[in-house]
């Protein structure tokens, strides 16, 4: 049988397993001799990497574990050959029971290239480590050696993904680990005052007194300017993440300060965020009328929101999906007399599509608004839009939903548009609108001749 590359003959893959994994003299023999040769040692290196799945078996073996731990280490160009099979097999191998100790080995003995290739193969897998029991130790352990190119990059990250991360155990055991870095702690040197304030609700955090909490985040929250500062830092965004839902009466206070500043702090990354975890802390502990509140004030700035593509378009979407019938009412009614004008904008055009992807009760209502902007079109708009790359999917998908819901607007939409197919075949976007205004025209045709027959 041929070799696919990835597999040793059947042979030479008994003899590295036997090798790695026997306690029989002969083999303890052999494996002593392969590491005492600075000749053979390199070959045996790449005859154990040459099969990924073996060499998983055999590290996931405890005398396996334990002569691979004799081998790494010995030589960088042997430390190089075994960097193949971890990044290739690496979520698996620092998710298994033996992956700590791995780990831990490969830092403690390889040198300052090797180590930067480490953070960086976790750096990228970071997130499904973050998952993890076992994955998630070693997570932290490897931001914690890391340099501060490498902090600085892991920090941003557990920013960008914080809310996610916040909504599990795991997460906010990573989320408290990164705030207690002293790197970390670093990154609000620059306002002193801001710097001060975060070492209180450092201390406060470690000690969870919940009083003493509550009495910081109402300090804060005095100063609307401070409190806008201090979610906006990715100190400050971590730190909410850790304190929203450790009390009730601490919640809503911060709610009302976030109402306070509403579309400063929504329209930020880091604001947004947060807003959605103190919706997130609301509902899941059963307050659904702060939930429907902050719902509310949502779809009350559904334009404003819907056309800043930072964050407050994502917080739109976010809240689309929830299929909250009042919120999705609001923001449908905020967005009328704007519907044309967002569907040439990607952003916009995917709010859109979301208000057509709703319930019966939320789609019938937005399709209505939607319908009566396009037929008020001129025609050059019209076709404009027929052609856009993102108001070529309103517009097709408006007729899709009349059609399914609404006779009588699809109607309506067939004979705005019909004086214009000519203009739009030729082109890929204007034949997906022909394809579906064409059959409709044919069918009243076809009826016309039928009832003239009779």
């Amino acid at each position: 049988m041929e070799n696919d590359g990835n597999l040793l003959p059947p042979l030479l893959g008994m003899y590295v397993r036997s090798v790695m994994t026997s306690s029989e003299k002969v083999e303890v023999e052999e494996f002593l001799f392969i590491i005492n040769s600075c000749h053979e040692l390199p070959k045996f290196a790449s005859l154990l990497t040459s099969d990924l799945d073996l060499f998983i078996k055999i590290i996931r073996d405890d005398l396996g574990m334990n002569r691979f731990r004799r081998i790494f280490g010995i030589s960088d160009d042997v430390n190089t050959i075994f960097f193949y099979p971890i990044m290739m097999k690496f979520t698996e191998i620092m998710t298994h029971e033996s992956g700590y100790d791995f780990a831990s080995h490969v830092l403690s003995v390889c040198n300052i290239h090797h180590k930067k290739l480490f953070c960086s193969i976790t750096f990228r897998h970071a997130l499904v480590l973050a998952r993890d029991d076992k994955g998630c130790i070693i997570l932290k352990k490897v931001i914690t050696i890391a340099d501060d190119f490498y902090k600085d990059e892991f920090l941003d990250l557990i920013t960008d993904k914080v809310y996610k991360l916040s909504m599990d155990d795991l997460g906010i055991s990573l989320i408290e680990h990164v705030l207690k870095l002293d790197f970390t702690r670093k990154t609000t040197e620059n306002d002193m005052r801001l710097h001060v304030l975060m070492a209180e609700f450092d201390e406060n955090l470690s000690t969870s007194s919940y009083d003493h909490l509550h009495k910081l985040v109402e300090k804060l929250t005095s100063d609307p300017d401070l409190f806008v500062k201090f979610v906006k830092t990715r100190r400050g965004t971590l730190m909410f993440h850790i304190i929203l839902g450790k009390s009730e009466e601490t919640d809503t206070v911060v709610w009302a300060a976030i109402k306070q500043r509403f579309t400063d702090i929504t329209t930020d990354f880091q604001g947004g965020f947060i807003l959605l975890r103190t919706m997130y802390v609301f509902k899941k502990r059963g307050n659904l009328k702060v939930y429907d509140k902050i719902l509310r004030q949502i779809g009350l700035h559904a334009l404003y929101l819907t056309k800043d593509i930072d964050m407050g378009n994502t917080v739109i979407q976010h809240v689309l999906n929830l299929f909250n019938y009042e919120c999705t009412t609001l923001i449908a009614i905020g967005l009328h007399y704007h519907y044309i004008e967002l569907s040439f904008l990607k952003h916009g055009s995917q709010v859109v599509e979301k208000l057509l992807g709703g319930d019966d009760k939320t789609v019938l209502f937005s399709l209505l608004f939607i319908v009566i902007e396009i037929l008020k079109c001129d025609k050059d708009t019209l076709v404009r839009l027929a052609k856009d790359e993102y108001g070529n999917g309103v517009l097709r998908k408006t007729l899709e939903i009349a059609k399914l819901h609404r006779n009588d607007l699809f109607g309506d939409l067939v004979e705005k548009l019909k004086p214009f197919l000519d203009r739009l075949r030729g082109s890929s976007l204007g034949n997906n609108i022909a394809a579906i205004i064409d059959p409709a025209i044919e069918t009243v045709k076809n009826q016309i001749v039928s009832e003239g027959n009779a």
